[in-house]
């Protein structure tokens, strides 16, 4: 018996360890050596209800691409096990209330020579880039949240001729050195105040009532921004645009406001080329 405890210990060690070699590249988000990214993605913006849409790298929804190779990254507003810390085997949860998806989601996708399915590790991530997938032309995939599946699903065909639009690299040669949209005082209304922070350890976050950021709809927002590095600066980026703003500049240390227009497509903010952190502006 010890024998075979220990043969299967090396087997499960193993294992894992053959599949942190398969994630590891997935924590670049996909980019190729000098920040360009590999494929075109397609991303699936989960709701607290359980619910989801899929965006691409436009933020434009998705209900027809080009056939190819594309990657899909799937997130959830915060981590699901929070909000369902015993998950979907928990006895007094309503049989018709989804929110965090009791716990974990259960995302599929499939359609010829597709079959792909994720729990962001049972609950316990918010954020995933799944293994490149190909979608064939003329074809139908369908994506499902197996929680609810008449409820959350989605549809997606493919085109009879074309290829994937290569997304620009967010680390592109204009990086650090855009110009933003000038604002004209009172020629819209705010939709909302966005709060950022730069934590003394130089981590960025960016938050609306008190969430992170995952989409927006386009206009003018406030940003308002509290500092507390000297070395760090808020920077906020257009991803296909170029578009570039120092929110904060190092030594900086406190608050400061700006009012800026977001435009639809994705978007990104980090601090002195850490990693960044993207958000999807969507009509």
């Amino acid at each position: 018996m010890t024998a075979v405890r220990a043969r299967r210990a090396l087997l499960v060690a193993a294992a894992l360890m053959a599949a942190a070699a398969v994630l590891a590249p997935l924590g670049n988000a996909g980019r190729l050596a000098g920040g360009a990214p590999a494929l075109p993605t397609l991303y699936v913006q989960y709701t607290m209800n359980c619910t989801f849409a899929i965006f691409d790298d436009a933020g434009k929804p998705v209900t027809a691409i080009a056939p190819g190779s594309y990657q899909l990254e799937v997130s959830t507003p915060i981590m699901f096990k929070l909000v369902r810390p015993g998950g979907i085997t928990v006895d007094n949860i309503a049989p018709n209330d989804y929110t965090g998806c009791k716990g974990w989601v259960q995302f599929q996708l499939t359609g010829p020579g597709v079959n792909i399915f994720t729990t962001l590790d049972t609950g316990c991530d918010a954020f995933l880039i799944l293994p490149q997938q190909t979608f064939k032309a003329n074809s139908t995939y369908t994506a499902t949240d197996l929680n609810q599946p008449s409820v959350a699903h989605a549809t997606i065909t493919t085109l009879a001729t074309g290829s994937p639009t290569i997304p620009k690299s967010p680390y592109g040669t204009t990086s650090g050195k855009g110009t933003v949209q000038q604002d004209i005082v009172g020629s819209a209304a705010v939709k909302a105040t966005l709060s950022g922070s730069v934590a003394p350890t130089g981590l960025p976050a960016l938050k609306n009532n008190g969430k992170l950021v995952s989409v927006l709809k386009p206009g003018r927002y406030k940003f308002a921004i509290s500092d507390q590095s000297k070395r760090a600066s808020f920077t906020l980026e257009a991803v296909s645009g170029g578009t570039v703003k120092n929110l904060t500049t190092a030594p900086f240390v406190g608050k400061h406001s700006v009012t800026l227009t977001l435009t639809p497509g994705r978007w990104m903010y980090y601090t002195n080329r850490a990693k960044a952190y993207f958000f999807l502006v969507t009509s």
